[in-house]
């Protein structure tokens, strides 16, 4: 680890007085930027040679640790620098290899068969270059571009509503209203008859007390009927509203042409309750 410490930071030293610009550096990684031309070892001056073997060194370390467009921009650095080592371009065809890129891996390799081709291996090459050809035919051609997603409108989701609870609460308070009415009436009173609904005048009574007991005495059999009928009233629009919050429909509004039951309250003199109905 010390020793490829040492290699990126000589490396890098290098790199600060000889990096090429950052475009021409990604056109390298990327393929865009052509091979130099091939010369003699005598046309390379001494320095440039070191420099460019620093750059391989460099990019070596990025290739062992797998970091493939860092060496493709470092190999392509060292070779352009010292373009008489043509052995680069079969590092560089590997790289391109390994990273997944087979065109360039291709173009790299053809480079180095066609400037090397007195080489000892040209055959290996040639046979890797076949290789390579059929890999690239047998490639799937790249999906289409994807246009923009069409995305389906929401769908209409129906949810309790709000009405039934307020037929609820109603109906609950027209209950208490009649327990109230029931609880609180009076008792009959005295030379007053239940049956005939008549009271007779005590003797001393003045006048406001004897209207004040007639109304006593029509309340104590008025009420207990008023309280029982607000009690049916209400208990009615309890359980109506009840049903009409289990029952309303929810969940995914279905289009069809089929009859949908409804269920509405309805009061009228003498009734309270639920009808139901039906709407296409």
């Amino acid at each position: 680890m010390r020793v490829r410490q040492l290699v990126i930071a000589s490396s890098l030293l290098a790199l600060a007085f000889t990096a090429v610009p950052a475009r021409e550096a990604h056109a390298q990684a990327t393929g865009g930027a052509a091979y130099p031309p091939g010369c003699a070892a005598a046309a390379v001056p001494q320095s440039e040679s070191e420099r460019a073997h620093t750059i391989y060194q460099a990019g070596k370390v990025q290739y062992d640790d797998k970091n493939y467009d860092a060496a493709i921009v470092q190999f392509r650095d060292a070779y352009k620098r010292d373009c008489s080592k043509h052995d680069l371009l079969i590092i560089i065809s590997r790289a391109y290899e390994l990273k997944g890129d087979k065109v360039e891996a291709l173009r790299a390799l053809e480079t180095y068969v066609e400037r090397v081709p007195s080489s000892p291996d040209i055959t290996t090459h040639k046979n890797g270059i076949d290789s390579l050809k059929k890999q690239i035919a047998a490639q799937p051609p790249p999906p289409p571009a994807a246009g923009p997603a069409a995305t389906a409108p929401p769908a209409e989701v129906r949810e309790h509503t709000i009405p039934p609870w307020i037929v609820v609460g109603l109906g609950g308070a027209g209950v208490i209203v009649g327990v109230v009415f029931v609880a609180t009436t009076p008792s009959l009173p005295s030379g007053c008859d239940k049956d005939t609904k008549t009271c007779t005048r005590l003797p001393g009574e003045t006048k406001n007390q004897f209207d004040d007991r007639q109304a006593t005495a029509g309340a104590s059999q008025n009420q207990p009927t008023i309280g029982a009928v607000a009690m049916g009233i209400g208990g009615a629009f309890v359980v109506g509203g009840l049903l009409w919050h289990f029952l309303e429909p929810t969940g995914p509004v279905e289009k069809t042409g089929t009859l949908k039951p409804k269920l509405s309250p309805q009061v009228a003199p003498g009734f309270a309750g639920m009808s139901l109905g039906g709407s296409f």
